[in-house]
């Protein structure tokens, strides 16, 4: 299963919603893709999309638990709760240019995250099929970089 998610933000976010129906078309028939698109109801009606406004907590978690690959927007928590299941997430960070919020720290976060390489962030450049074949995982365990955990526990607190 793909999981994609883009958060609970009030701002429109029409850049994913485009996104996953590009996806939708170039991922085998028997992979599921289940779209969480908070309040951008997507503009395509696809039978290869689950698509859901929202999702509770605990069927998310479920969800990002099984997810082959996880896709979201640039919020910590959602990048955060991937990692600790151990994936790797794609990331498309709203940005303020196109009125998906209020500032860039979306692109910030994930520029950070990249640089650690705990996230593969979505450019204009990336070729869809890249995002639907990388798989990348890390050990969800792994206490290696106290500082960085540390950081990330507090954007949670």
């Amino acid at each position: 299963m793909i999981l994609i998610s883009v958060g609970s933000t009030l701002f429109p976010f029409q850049r994913m919603t485009t996104l996953v129906e590009h996806l939708a078309h170039i991922r085998p028939e028997n992979e599921k893709i289940m779209f969480q698109y908070g309040h951008t109801p997507p503009h395509f009606l696809d039978s290869r999309v689950e698509a859901h406004a929202f999702i509770p907590h605990a069927k998310l978690m479920r969800y990002m638990a099984s997810a082959r690959v996880i896709i979201c927007h640039g919020g910590p928590a959602t990048i955060y709760q991937a990692l600790s299941f151990g994936k790797i997430p794609w990331v498309l960070p709203r940005q303020k240019r196109y009125g998906e919020h209020l500032n860039n720290h979306q692109v910030d976060f994930a520029t950070f995250m990249a640089r650690h390489t705990l996230v593969h962030i979505i450019k204009p450049s990336t070729r869809m099929s890249r995002i639907y074949t990388t798989t990348d995982t890390i050990d969800p365990i792994r206490k290696s970089n106290r500082q960085l955990h540390a950081y990330l526990d507090s954007l949670l607190r």
